[in-house]
């Protein structure tokens, strides 16, 4: 049976990770057993490597971490001796639930939205555009100015890039829960050739919008949710 100490660290709202010296793991909570459904053992690893300290102990970093919509604002990285490394990311927790101003959203085609963005801030760009579009997508209720803003800054990120990957698709099995309602994801995603830095601006236009957005790598995506 576990101790209380055990208890505590199993049902942390706080994602826990041990791993051997392999980078193979060998312990984690509920919590982080959820987080593994979107990020990589090797990838945690990695992040628990590259932030411990020089000596044997712990290191304490403020970071900014997302995966899904997950967000971490700092990671706890410790190790007594050579065979073990524990990591603990801190939670970005809000007590605000998701809400939709409905006076704000209009009905509209969202490629229509998609070629007034690509065709107003790429005019001096050579990007060359891979599109791979669901053109079963119906119109769809959003803010235009405040999604218009938001798309404008994610094709401009991409401006000075010879190709990029734009897909346009609704997510199959996920669902986005506002007011006890569920509504259906559509992901736009852009995808280059680069690694892509987090862009705080994009975020807090997309929030503005009823978005998510997900940094990961070489791509990046926005999710709203299908209001018809």
């Amino acid at each position: 049976m576990k101790n209380l100490y055990e208890q505590l660290i199993e049902y942390d709202l706080n994602p826990y990770f041990l791993f051997h010296s392999s980078g193979k793991i060998k312990g984690y909570n509920k919590e982080a057993e959820f987080l593994l459904n979107f990020v990589g053992i090797k990838e945690l690893y990695e992040l628990a490597v590259s932030n411990a300290s020089v000596d044997f102990g712990f290191s304490q970093k403020y970071i900014s971490l997302k995966y899904n919509k997950q967000s971490y604002y700092a990671i706890l990285v410790g190790y007594i001796h050579e065979d073990e490394i524990a990591l603990r990311l801190y939670k970005v927790v809000s007590n605000k639930a998701t809400t939709i101003n409905n006076d704000k959203l209009k009905l509209v085609n969202i490629f229509s939205l998609i070629e007034l963005s690509k065709t107003s801030t790429l005019l001096s760009s050579n990007l060359k555009i891979d599109e791979l579009y669901d053109i079963s997508i119906p119109e769809i209720k959003i803010n235009i100015n405040d999604f218009l803003l938001c798309l404008n800054d994610c094709f401009c990120l991409f401006m000075n890039d010879k190709n990029l990957t734009l897909q346009v698709q609704i997510k199959i099995g996920e669902y986005e829960i506002i007011k006890n309602t569920k509504y259906k994801i559509l992901s736009i995603e852009f995808a280059t050739s680069r690694d892509i830095d987090v862009d705080t601006n994009i975020e807090q236009k997309a929030t503005r919008a009823n978005a998510n957005t997900f940094f990961n790598k070489n791509k990046l995506r926005l999710e709203l949710p299908i209001i018809l």
